[in-house]
This record gives C-alpha cells, structure tokens and sequence, in this order.
C-alpha cells in the first residue's frame, strides 16, 4: 500500500490542501472543528508529513548535521578505529537527544582542515551543525557560523558566532595532578600529550605542566601521540629503550594511549602501579576492565552531544540563548593504576567554570553509581 498524501487528507476531510497544510502545522485562521476534523483524518489514514517537503515549504529539515575528522592517509586507517571511542560516544548522546526532539542526523565524515567543503554542502540540507574536535579549520568555523547555527564541540571558547560546548579539562586534570603528587607523592611525572591540533589536548597537558611545577613535582619527559592505543604503544617501546630512568608516573592525555602504555608495560614486565603509575583521561568502557584498573578522569562525552543537539533545537526555534560557551564538569575516578586501593572518597577543589570537577570515585567505593548514558542525555536535553 502506498503511504497516505496531503491530497487524500484533504480529499477524506472535505477541505482544500491549504486547510490541511494549515491544520497539520497549526496554523491561524481555522476553526477549532476543522482543525480537529483534519487530524482525526491524518490520524486515521496513518500520515506521517513529509519532512522534505516541509523544508522546502517552511525552511527546516528537520535535520541536525554532525561533522566528524577522518584521517587522511591510508597508512592510518589501520589505526582509525582506535580514535573512535571518544566521536562514537557524542554521536549516540546526539541521536538520543534528537530522537526526542523528533530530528533526524546527517553524518559527515571529512579530512581534518582540508575537506570543508562537505561541512559547507551540509548547512543547506540541516537545520544546524555540530562540529567536532576540529573537523574543519577557523576559517571554515567562522563561514558556516555568519551562516548557520554551528555549535563547536572540543574547541576553544567562541571566536565568532559559533556555539562552544566543552568539557572542563582543567579542573579535571588539576585535581588529578594533585591527586598523584599530594597523595601519592609522585614527583617526576611523565606526560603522553596528544595531537598539538586538539584544544583538549593542549589544555590538558598545560594544566599537567602548571600543576605539577605548583605542587612541587617535575616533568621529566614528554612524549607526543595521536590519541590512539598504538601510538600510546610505540611511545612506551621508545621510553623503554631510553638510558633515561622510568618516571615515577606516566600522564596519558586520553585512555586509548594508555591502553597502549600498559599493553608494553605488562609485556615487558614493569610492575604498574610499583615501578610506575599511569594514568588517562576520558573514562572509556575498557578502563575499568583493565589489571590494574585505569585511574582517569570521566568525562561526558555522550553528554556533550546531547547538549549540542538540544542547543541547536533552541536555537532553531529562535530562542536566545544566555551564553555562547557551555562547559560539562568532568571527574576524577581513581583505581588501582596510580596505587590506590579501595578507600575513602576525597574532596575535589574548584574546577575553572565553578560547575566542579566532582568527587572523585575509587573502585569499589560506589564508582559504579555513575550516571547512566541515558541519565547524562536526560540532563542534557
């Protein structure tokens, strides 16, 4: 059977297509009956509007465009998957957020700072864009936002129109550092940075640098990787081979290149947390399975696409929004990675934005209490 038109509505009610336009996207100038008589119609024969060509007629798609990076070589894409975590994550809290709001994604996947012009073909086919962690330059940034309603996720705060939603890297990570050198008295740490592309990253190992040189500690290396595990692994064989000694504790600025730290680590032998503590940053699934357990810092990231979507639906509708620049709080969860066992919880300082870092959260000491992902896209939508 072919699915029901505005013309059989029209048809069935008794009325002209015009009425039943007016009806279906409550529309001034009908009367009560008529309007109820339509949708009882639409209701019956089981329409469903054409989101198409009600962006032709009223200029919404109903649609939220989502752009990601891929990487632009094939010598990586053996690699691509590992840098997948973190993205897959914000699109699932984008399509949870979106669902609601009755929107559907359109997902582009396009070569870092190059490939912009599939981010331009997209502000035509999408009521807004979310764009992340630099899938297209400033000056592609600053074009789509004089354009369309753009939010910014993992970048720095708002050069131009665009919406910022990020996390707070800085409270996160300064309450790790301290966590590592107060409470365990690591003094030569070690940092695996990531990409120098990537605001997180540079946030993250600038607060690392601040922190500890604060609390008394020194940087005693550091090693620059791509996000991905075995990036974390070839910077663990190259540290291995160093005449240098091991740091004290190693610093991964996300969980994938600490899965790979740990990977060379176990294979070789060094004792983790007894010859040398590690570390991560974003909480992935695979770091509370991990012998030891990853101490890292959780942050939102399905949270983040939820936020991004809803703001775009307001901004959409025409709301005003209050500010241009969202920061999610991020929190600290301790394992037995930096040589911890299971104790009581700490206190957590001031993050940046005064949101809080949260308390941080020890293995079996209620870490699994967590926030599902359906509760952080509930928050945010």
């Amino acid at each position: 059977m072919r699915a029901p038109t505005i013309y059989d509505l029209a048809e069935k009610a008794g009325v002209s297509i015009a009425t039943v336009s007016r009806a279906l996207n409550a529309k001034a100038g009908l009367s009560a009956e008529t309007r109820d008589r339509v949708l009882a119609v639409a209701d019956e024969l089981g329409y469903v509007p054409n989101g198409t060509a009600r962006g032709l007629s009223y200029g919404a798609t109903e649609t939220i465009g989502v752009v990601v990076a891929t990487r632009s070589t094939n010598a990586a894409l053996a690699e691509e998957h590992e840098s997948l975590l973190f993205v897959d994550a914000v699109i699932r809290g984008a399509e949870r957020s979106a669902q609601r709001i009755g929107f559907a994604l359109l997902l582009a996947s396009i070569r870092p700072r190059s490939g912009w012009e599939a981010a331009k073909r997209m502000v035509g086919r999408t009521d807004g864009l979310v764009v992340v962690d630099r899938a297209v330059s400033e000056e592609a940034m600053a074009w789509i936002a004089a354009r369309h309603p753009v939010v910014a996720l993992a970048w720095d705060s708002p050069k131009g129109d665009e919406l910022v939603v990020r996390i707070d890297n800085v409270g996160g990570m300064s309450r790790l550092v301290e966590h590592l050198v107060v409470e365990h008295g690591y003094t030569e740490i070690g940092v695996v940075r990531g990409p120098e592309s990537s605001p997180d990253a540079t946030a993250r190992w600038q607060t690392v640098e601040q922190c500890a040189t604060k609390l008394g500690a020194r940087i005693v290396g550091t090693w620059v990787g791509d996000f991905s595990a075995a990036s974390g692994e070839r910077i663990a064989r190259t540290i291995g081979r160093s005449t240098a000694p091991m740091p004290r504790a190693l610093m991964c600025m996300n969980d994938q290149m600490a899965v790979g730290v740990l990977n060379v680590l176990t294979a070789r032998e060094i004792a983790v947390p007894e010859e040398v503590a590690v570390t991560g940053f974003d909480d992935i699934i695979v770091s509370r399975y991990l012998r030891p357990g990853l101490t890292t810092v959780r942050q939102p990231a399905e949270e983040l696409g939820a936020t991004a979507v809803s703001s775009l639906y307001e901004v959409a509708r025409g709301t005003a929004l209050a500010v241009r620049e969202m920061v999610l709080p991020t929190e600290v969860v301790v394992r037995s990675s930096c040589g911890c066992a299971s104790t009581p919880v700490l206190e957590a300082p001031h993050s940046e934005t005064d949101l809080g870092v949260g308390r941080p959260r020890r293995e079996g000491a209620g870490a699994d209490a967590a926030p599902a992902p359906d509760d952080l896209a509930e928050m945010a939508g």
